[in-house]
């Protein structure tokens, strides 16, 4: 059965580790800057990013396995900025998994084949390249068959004011018809830049809940109480 891709992970309430997401206009904060001065409040909340979210079989010791009669799946998309696979791949996983924790949601997460650039300059300008070509960049095969949900949570960073491309591949090869779509992602100045009228568009057979989550990577600290406001909120969505 598809399992959680949590090794380690370590949530200190009120203490996550921030890492840079990109902005709409641009780039942003690097990982380091975006620790700088900070190192004393925050902890380092580690996952196993080798063991995905969705891969069928992927770990025999993560403690999460997806429920076979869940009716709830977050599906997201998070990008690391740092070599070190033990830590935190991005604030949007984050809140994937404090939805998962509160709602008993499987997870599954958004890969592409290619990987990004862990470089933050590097990812920055690969991700304007992507916009600029409307590129639709291959995914992994982790997600599979969605038709068991009734719901979908879906979660990604903002990027360059946009989705992320990989987000638009996921949308564009699944059929999420008949289903609930709550949205929640990150973003570094932006806010919500219209995506969840984007999905809307494209998800014209599914229900769009246009009561969406979204939060500034600089205030993820104290993103679970608001985020579990929010999931109060569309429980019955």
């Amino acid at each position: 059965m598809m399992k959680w891709m949590t090794r380690n992970l370590i949530v200190l309430a009120g203490a996550v580790a921030l890492w840079a997401g990109l902005t709409a206009c641009g780039p942003v904060q690097s990982q380091q800057e975006a620790q700088s001065g900070s190192t004393q409040k925050q902890q380092t909340a580690a996952v196993d990013a080798n063991a995905s979210a969705s891969i069928k079989g992927s770990r025999e010791d993560v403690p999460y396995e997806q429920a076979k009669d869940s009716k709830i799946a977050v599906v997201y998309f998070s990008d690391p900025e740092t070599e070190n696979q033990d830590d935190v791949e991005g604030s949007t996983q984050y809140l994937a998994y404090v939805i998962h924790q509160q709602t008993g949601a499987d997870v599954y997460r958004i890969e592409p084949k290619k990987a990004y650039a862990v470089n933050h300059k590097v990812l920055v300008a690969d991700a304007k390249v992507e916009l600029l070509r409307n590129a639709r960049p291959e995914l992994k095969d982790t997600i599979g068959d969605l038709s068991q949900y009734d719901t979908i949570f879906l979660g990604y960073p903002i990027w360059w004011g946009d989705l992320p491309m990989p987000v638009y591949t996921f949308l564009e090869s699944h059929d999420l018809s008949g289903k609930k779509i709550n949205i929640f992602s990150s973003h570094g100045g932006s806010g919500l830049a219209g995506t969840v009228e984007k999905i809307t568009q494209l998800e014209t057979k599914a229900t769009v809940n246009q009561n969406a989550y979204t939060v500034s990577r600089d205030e993820i600290e104290g993103a679970a109480s608001s985020l579990s406001d929010w999931l109060t909120q569309v429980k019955d969505f």
